[in-house]
């Protein structure tokens, strides 16, 4: 039986993908690329078995288990998680939110409470469209693709990791592989591997990825603003945010 498998559509989760798309387990699995809050639900629906989710959907998932050592991840700025606007945060009365990862969404929010000390409303983005004519006194959190090419167009943009970083000192993780318990664990150890086979071999997804993603610069976003092992600090890192967003 073959198991079914979510995982991130955007340029960060590339290099995961191509050890799911490029290695032996590719035969035993069912594989879909989804933006991060579906592949949440898909995993809590039991549509999937594995997935890569947002950090921030795992402390409802009492019967799953973080797995794998790799992650998405930040060590310094992340790039494409971040508020955007024509004004500084602080002149902002509403902040609309970019639903497609909850974790963000929640990152965002505990930020400007302990970091920002601001207290804008903070309102669900309803149309994506027209983004770029920002009214004034509004910021948008964004995240993912659909960031590139956009920073030069806004006077004002603050960078979710980096702001973390600056507050805690710790680095951030913004999702994590989650499967059902009761997976095998030798199924696992070969996930693990095929994740491990897609990292040791970001140059060829850079090579690939350039094609697909022009005018971005992919190499440095790929080895510098993402992260993918999750150590022991990324693993401190992400059990002080789940700290932080119980006692929110």
């Amino acid at each position: 039986m073959r198991v079914k498998i979510s995982a991130v559509a955007y340029l960060n989760a590339a290099p995961l993908v191509y050890g799911l798309q490029h290695s032996p387990i590719s035969e035993s699995i069912d594989l879909s690329l989804d933006i991060p809050a579906v592949g949440a639900q898909k995993l809590l629906s039991g549509e999937v078995d594995v997935a890569l989710i947002p950090v921030a959907a795992i402390p409802q998932t009492s019967d799953f288990n973080i797995v794998t050592d790799y992650c998405i991840g930040a060590v310094a700025t992340v790039a494409t998680v971040a508020v955007f606007a024509h004004q500084p945060l602080e002149t902002l009365h509403t902040i609309y939110l970019d639903a497609h990862s909850r974790t963000s969404v929640q990152l965002v929010q505990l930020l400007a409470r302990e970091y920002w000390h601001v207290k804008p409303n903070f309102k669900p983005i309803e149309n994506y469209a027209g983004i770029e004519q920002v009214k004034d006194g509004v910021g948008y959190l964004l995240i993912g693709d659909k960031t590139f090419g956009l920073p030069p167009k806004f006077s004002h943009v603050y960078d979710l990791a980096e702001a973390w970083i600056a507050h805690t000192s710790k680095p951030f993780v913004f999702a994590a592989w989650v499967a059902r318990k009761g997976i095998n664990d030798s199924f696992i150890t070969s996930l693990n591997n095929t994740l491990t086979f897609g990292v040791q071999h970001i140059d060829d997804v850079i090579g690939e990825m350039m094609q697909k993603y022009p005018g971005v610069d992919v190499a440095h976003y790929l080895t510098q603003n993402i992260s993918y092992p999750l150590n022991e600090a990324k693993r401190d890192g992400m059990r002080l945010f789940f700290r932080k967003l119980e006692h929110g």
